[in-house]
């Protein structure tokens, strides 16, 4: 074994890097220890620069992050999605990986800048990435490719149930409402989103798919066109996840009618979540009632119901700190209607506000506005409450997970076609566009292996999947001159324990480099 030591010399103030190697001595019948000295370590920089009488060239060592594309690449091939990039896109599946793991470690939603970052990683394109690199790849990837992907993707989750959920997400060049005008029509108003419905294994949360829409499902034919459109992934027990807007009489009744199985978000306004908190609020703060779910402490009751006859799970959520967070900001809310009935400078946004909770009197003396007291402290009777309604998950802490994937992934979403982004990489185009929500995709198959394995094992409960990453990165390579084989610094504990947790052998050749950890 090897490894790399530091000694300072007391006299210069100098430190000096040697290479510290165990030997078997066949005589003595034990190992002896030889130390090279590879050089002095620079002060400002510290890079590793050999010394004059020594070195063979003038160039100094290089130093870059390994561990960090060791680790991901080796969860890649374990999981099955090596394999199935490299079916789909034989040309680019290095770049993409490449592109994945920028993402994965920077947490940046700026591709661009993957750029700097190839310089001092090593990644599995094998060499710095440029600008054009990227659009190229982005660019190339069709719908075809897709095909391939998704379909060789899902045969690793082929006794899977699955559950879809449904996202929008805007980026902020997005964000600058377009004006379009065609001919003598009027001008028309355009706010750019991006709808995704994505398709995930409902054991372990592992994304499989995803269909592109430009709105959220608003009614159950628009439900079972987005199954549909996945059928030849032959998707069968698809649960939909379903936020607020959806949650509505008419809906609700054609999922039961269709036979659809469902979580649905429902408002605490509408009358089934209204009575169903009714009946819980005077007991669910007790302690026996309190639970810690995706790293949030709630108060949580769950209780069989029917919905027309139809039988339901109802499961109410209670939060103190956002009980506390939304009567503040409904309060506020309340005071900017007031001033602007009192100036009469109504907003159409703010008109079932004016109806529900002002009294408007017009006079001789001018107009008065009162608030409505008692319809404000209802609203408070509902602030901080949560309602979920399910026809197949029977357990609270299993819907509210699945649910609260929804809301995480939404954030993975946002934002990808920024300033930076849409010029350096084309990302105007659809085409182009199109190729960089697919990588965000492969970042968020590894995210979601990540923080499986991490709740898996004790040790690692309290890092996130950030924390991992960069305790991986901590790994190096030490390319120096007049040495064919790099060499790499030792892992410690935490690193040993996370690679036995996914099942990474610190110690086993990667055999497509030939590289190994020291231990």
């Amino acid at each position: 074994m090897s490894s790399i030591v530091y000694l300072k010399n007391k006299s210069s103030g100098k430190v000096y890097a040697y290479l510290n190697e165990s030997v078997w001595n066949s005589t003595l019948k034990r190992c002896e220890c030889k130390r090279k000295c590879l050089g002095h370590v620079d002060p400002v920089t510290g890079d590793i620069v050999p010394n004059k009488g020594n070195r063979k060239d003038t160039s100094s060592a290089f130093v870059s992050s390994f561990g960090l594309t060791y680790f991901l690449k080796g969860l890649s091939d374990k999981c099955g999605l090596t394999r199935a990039l490299e079916v789909a896109f034989p040309q680019d599946w290095k770049l993409i990986l490449s592109c994945a793991f920028y993402i994965l470690d920077t947490d940046s939603d700026e591709l661009s800048r993957l750029t700097y970052w190839s310089k001092d990683n090593e990644n599995p394109y094998g060499k710095p990435i440029s600008a054009d690199d990227i659009s190229d790849m982005l660019s190339h990837i069709s719908e075809n490719d897709l095909f391939r992907f998704f379909r060789e993707w899902r045969d690793n989750y082929e006794r899977d149930d699955f559950y879809m959920s449904h996202v929008m997400s805007v980026s902020s060049y997005d964000t600058r409402v377009e004006t379009i005008k065609f001919n003598d029509l009027p001008v028309a108003t355009i706010t750019p989103k991006t709808g995704l419905s994505i398709v995930y294994g409902q054991k372990d949360g592992m994304p499989i798919t995803y269909g592109l829409w430009n709105r959220p499902p608003v009614d159950n034919l628009d439900l079972g066109r987005r199954v549909r459109d996945k059928a030849w992934l032959d998707l069968e027990r698809v649960v939909q996840v379903l936020d607020h807007e959806f949650c509505d009489d008419m809906n609700m009744d054609g999922l039961f009618k269709n036979g659809t199985r469902f979580i649905v978000r429902s408002p605490p306004e509408f009358y089934f979540a209204r009575e169903a908190i009714v009946r819980v609020k005077d007991r669910i703060m007790a302690m026996d009632n309190l639970k810690v779910i995706e790293g949030e402490q709630l108060f949580v009751m769950s209780f069989l119901n029917y919905w027309k006859g139809r039988r339901c799970y109802t499961h109410i959520y209670f939060s103190i700190e956002e009980a506390e967070s939304e009567f503040s900001y409904f309060l506020g809310l309340i005071d900017d209607c007031h001033r602007e009935l009192e100036n009469n400078v109504r907003v159409r946004e703010h008109e079932s506000f004016y109806r529900k909770y002002f009294n408007v009197t017009e006079t001789q003396y001018g107009k008065i506005v009162e608030e409505d007291g008692e319809a404000i402290m209802t609203y408070n009777d509902v602030a901080g409450f949560f309602v979920l309604i399910s026809n197949s998950v029977k357990s609270p802490v299993a819907a509210y997970s699945l649910y609260h994937q929804r809301d995480m992934v939404q954030r993975e979403f946002e934002n990808l076609r920024n300033e930076r982004d849409r010029t350096a990489l084309k990302l105007y185009s659809e085409t182009g566009y199109n190729g960089r929500l697919f990588v965000q995709f492969v970042e968020l198959i590894l995210k979601t292996q990540i923080s499986n394995g991490v709740r898996s094992n004790a040790l690692l409960r309290n890092m996130n999947v950030q924390d991992l990453l960069q305790e991986m990165k901590a790994v190096k390579k030490v390319s120096i001159p007049g040495f064919d084989t790099p060499f790499y610094t030792k892992i410690n504990n935490i690193q040993a324990e996370i690679m036995k947790t996914f099942g990474i052998d610190p110690v086993e050749s990667d055999p497509s480099t030939n590289r190994r950890f020291r231990q």
